[in-house]
């Protein structure tokens, strides 16, 4: 089984730059705290799409079960990851109107599919 998990965001108003250079520094330590059947693909800038609000940045993994989601949430709590999410979270614009989206797509050859 394997899934796709996306989170599209918004990052603050002057700090993209200063994002793409902490993802530089930091990408290699984030693929290498990822927990046990998840890993970290990238995150990526958007360059063309016909959605208004979904985010300006996407981060993708790949997950090998529902359950992965689980290991993530665990390893959100302390350790290398939660340290990686927690300076990533400092770059997002929250603000009310911020784009922000969440996907998680499921291969299709997996999925249970009627008609």
């Amino acid at each position: 089984m394997e899934f796709i998990q996306s989170f599209g965001y918004d990052i603050a108003h002057g700090r993209a730059a200063e994002y793409q250079q902490w993802l530089a520094a930091n990408e290699d330590a984030w693929k290498a705290a990822m927990p046990e059947g998840t890993e970290y693909v990238g995150t990526y800038a958007v360059v063309s799409s016909s959605e208004k609000d979904a985010g300006s940045f996407f981060t993708i993994y790949r997950l090998d079960s529902y359950g992965a989601q689980d290991r993530l949430a665990e390893a959100g709590k302390s350790g290398e990851f939660a340290r990686i999410m927690g300076e990533a979270m400092t770059f997002g614009d929250f603000e009310k109107g911020a784009g922000y989206s969440q996907f998680l797509l499921k291969n299709v050859n997996d999925a249970t599919i009627w008609g």
